[in-house]
């Protein structure tokens, strides 16, 4: 579908302001939930089990959300998920509040959040290759950038979630949170327009047909597997540095050292909006120097230090997940294009429990975060050699 350049500039304009929105306030409850759970049980485990039951739902509610997106729309989508969100996340303080709040809830709402996620960003992907009319090049740009902008939030929320930790408590950060998604909703119901990701046949972009696909690309299951092991380290990483915060500055240096990924990867989305073309060197190089990144985590340096290698991670992947997912947007024919990229979202997420678990099991265990940084470090290679070795071949996305 061919949209007028001031309906594309306007629909992409509301996607930011949504994205900027609602992933700050996202970013906030990253530092606020893992906080309240760790403070309020004592338990690094069970901190590690909410980060986990989030990705669980992700898991096993975001199968439906290609099949969502093809039946109703994809701006339908993201309408109904950050309305749905606002009032899940708005649940946990006023729970607390009337001193009803168990952790059993908690989990459940993290799980139920989670679900949405897989199906909000293939709706996203949707639109945003509709603007660009399937141009891969265009859409690595226009991806760099909202990775950019999107990740300047991601910057800005820990900082910001970890000083009103300070100033006004883990539960009102949390409803701030809701707030955010609310607003999210009322810039996509106003600025975004349904333009490209039109619904197609539901029994054409299935999660079945999407995976049935995936097994079909030899170069893109294997890229798939080892994006998923990049997630696992990056899971092993979030669930590590509150832990490593708690004794080293507290809410507010959890904050700035989840901050530093975004304030990376910032750089990297705005390294990737200058992209020239969609080979894969840039992506290979990208992943490798993810991995050195990770064991520069290892090394005893002052906390400051520490956030600059976080960032150097976050810098690799601003520069290749525009590029993974551009490829990946393009080069699937419309027709399952929602199913597809659905059991890619999924797929790629469905291992990082094992990154939040791990690593929260290690460090109560081994009573030291240097175990929870090997496993990031370990993992990331790892995922990193799979991603490299699969681009060798020229089937899929590079």
């Amino acid at each position: 579908m061919t949209v007028p350049a001031a309906g594309a500039s306007r629909s992409l304009s509301g996607l930011v302001a949504a994205d900027v929105v609602s992933t700050a306030g996202t970013e906030m409850t990253a530092v606020a939930l893992p906080w309240f759970v760790l403070v309020t049980t004592g338990s690094p485990t069970k901190m590690g089990a909410v980060l986990a039951a989030e990705y669980a739902g992700l898991t096993l509610l975001g199968l439906f959300g290609g099949r969502v997106a093809a039946v109703f729309g994809p701006r339908w989508l993201m309408l109904a998920a950050d309305l749905l969100r606002a009032v899940l996340i708005a649940v946990i303080p006023l729970l607390f509040w009337l001193h009803g709040l168990s952790f059993a809830v908690i989990l459940a709402i993290a799980f139920g959040v989670g679900g949405f996620f897989p199906g909000y960003t293939t709706a996203q992907r949707m639109i945003m290759a509709g603007l660009v009319r399937d141009d891969e090049l265009h859409l690595t740009r226009v991806s760099g950038l909202m990775g950019a902008v999107n990740e300047t939030a991601s910057f800005v929320g820990p900082a910001l979630g970890g000083v009103l930790i300070t100033l006004i408590g883990a539960e009102r950060v949390l409803a701030v949170d809701a707030l955010s998604y609310l607003s999210a909703f009322l810039l996509v119901a106003t600025l975004v327009r349904p333009v490209g990701g039109e619904p197609v046949t539901p029994d054409t972009s299935g999660i079945l047909d999407g995976l049935r696909y995936l097994s079909g690309q030899r170069s893109l299951r294997r890229q798939v597997a080892g994006v998923g092991m990049l997630g696992v380290g990056f899971a092993a990483l979030v669930a590590t540095l509150p832990l490593l915060a708690l004794h080293h500055g507290g809410p507010t240096a959890a904050g700035w050292l989840l901050g530093s990924y975004g304030a990376g990867s910032v750089l990297g989305g705005l390294l990737s909006t200058r992209a020239r073309g969609t080979g894969g060197r840039t992506a290979a190089l990208a992943v490798a120097g993810l991995a050195a990144a990770s064991w520069a985590l290892l090394a005893p340096v002052p906390i400051w230090a520490l956030a600059g290698a976080v960032a150097m991670t976050g810098v690799c992947s601003g520069l290749f997940f525009p590029r993974f997912f551009a490829a990946l947007t393009t080069r699937t024919p419309p027709a399952l294009r929602a199913g597809v990229m659905t059991s890619v979202t999924v797929a790629i997420a469905a291992p990082a429990p094992l990154g939040f678990l791990g690593a929260g099991l290690l460090v109560q265990h081994t009573g030291s975060t240097t175990s929870g940084l090997i496993a990031v470090a370990a993992s990331t290679t790892l995922g990193a050699a799979t991603v490299v070795r699969a681009g060798a071949d020229h089937g899929g996305p590079r």
